[in-house]
């Protein structure tokens, strides 16, 4: 993931404001009530302006800030560290383009500067820059020669840069690795601090894009390390009482009653999923468990019968007493369907048919009737279980 840009940002121009209400307003639709991060979250500090070399130095980490027209080979170039090493750190090719004010997240290797350029001495190797050479040169705070071990040295006046313009104690920025799915609004409105400033902690473009691993600055918000009140240390902090202390539980309290389970497996696709019906009828003839023989549809003679799933014709046979052709397709999952009565049938034994097609029409007879089978393998089973009715 990426970092911060390292000073101040300028005034948002009408166009990036009219961008990010928009881009906002879209961005939330599908989220609820609507809820502007811009005008709601709290303010934050300003970030610590960068070194000359562009390099922003915290408590526990160190980031970079882009300059026009850099790569993430250029900006190791220029700090002095191996491009892979960069590229690495950051999840990004060497030749990656950057946007001037984007961060990048330095190596831990990368050498520190100590707090404040003269304060407390770091634990890691110091790294140059015009200003640590004027520190050598100068001293902290004056015009005199580097103090001697045994001299001790002043705080310098200006505030040691970790403390990113904060008064209160420090307060490192959290980092944010960036997921799939995530985007700036919905980070912002995580750790509670606006898009704008977000955005220009870390450089974002004008669209604010963000991609999956990029690691993210969270702005400090203004006085979140200070201790509200007067409380002193060690001392409690007195809060109101809860509505139940004044307005005790009553003593006799009737259960509730639990509700009746629902029939979900009503709602249950049977194995082999769902059949169309083959006419466009209600059932008349319901399916009797005891003598299994379908179920009938009472409709005219040459009413259109169609495959109630996508299979194939595995035959075609006539009935007895010349009643009718008898039309059985195959479909997926062991499962069969039949199709009795029908005359002027369309297909072929061996043929593929898609659901819905036309196989024949139900055949004349002084009652008329499409008896409809389904079977799972050979057994005979309730039709209406997959009509759905």
């Amino acid at each position: 993931m990426r970092h911060l840009s390292g000073t101040r940002p300028a005034r948002p121009v009408p166009a990036l404001i009219s961008a990010l209400a928009l881009s906002l307003a879209l961005g939330l639709s599908a989220c609820g009530p609507f809820v502007n991060p811009l005008a709601t979250a709290p303010a934050t500090v300003p970030n610590a302006p960068p070194d000359s070399r562009g390099v922003i130095t915290y408590a526990t980490y160190q980031v970079v800030v882009a300059r026009d027209g850099d790569t993430v080979e250029s900006v190791a170039n220029r700090l002095g560290i191996a491009p892979a090493d960069l590229a690495a750190r950051n999840s990004l090719p060497k030749t990656f383009q950057l946007r001037q004010g984007e961060i990048l997240l330095l190596p831990d290797s990368f050498p520190r500067t100590d707090p404040g350029f003269g304060g407390d001495v770091s634990t890691q190797p110091l790294g140059w820059s015009p200003e640590r050479a004027a520190q050598a040169i100068d001293g902290p705070g004056s015009a005199s020669t580097v103090p001697s071990a045994a001299t001790p040295t002043a705080p310098p006046a200006k505030a040691s840069p970790f403390q990113n313009g904060q008064t209160e104690p420090l307060i490192d920025p959290v980092r944010h690795r960036v997921e799939a799915g995530e985007t700036a609004y919905s980070i912002a409105r995580l750790y509670g601090v606006s898009v704008t400033a977000l955005a220009s902690w870390n450089g974002l473009g004008p669209d604010l894009a963000v991609r999956e691993n990029q690691e993210l600055l969270i702005p400090i918000v203004s006085g979140a390390n200070q201790i509200g009140g007067d409380t002193a240390p060690g001392q409690g902090t007195e809060v109101a009482a809860p509505p139940s202390a004044a307005a005790p539980l009553p003593k006799d309290i009737t259960p509730g009653t639990t509700p009746a389970s629902p029939d979900l497996g009503q709602y249950r696709t049977p194995q082999g999923g769902r059949l169309e019906a083959p006419v466009k009828a209600k059932v008349s003839r319901p399916y009797n468990t005891a003598s299994p023989n379908g179920v009938g549809f009472a409709v005219a003679a040459g009413t259109p019968v169609r495959a109630a799933a996508a299979g194939e014709v595995a035959l075609i046979s006539e009935e007895l007493g010349g009643l009718g052709t008898i039309i059985l397709i195959r479909h997926q999952d062991d499962l069969m369907t039949t199709y009795s009565t029908l005359s002027d049938v369309t297909v072929k034994k061996g043929q593929t048919v898609t659901a819905g097609q036309k196989i024949g029409v139900v055949a004349a007879r002084d009652r008329p009737e499409l008896q409809f089978d389904v079977f799972r393998g050979t057994t005979s089973v309730d039709p209406t279980t997959y009509l759905g009715n």
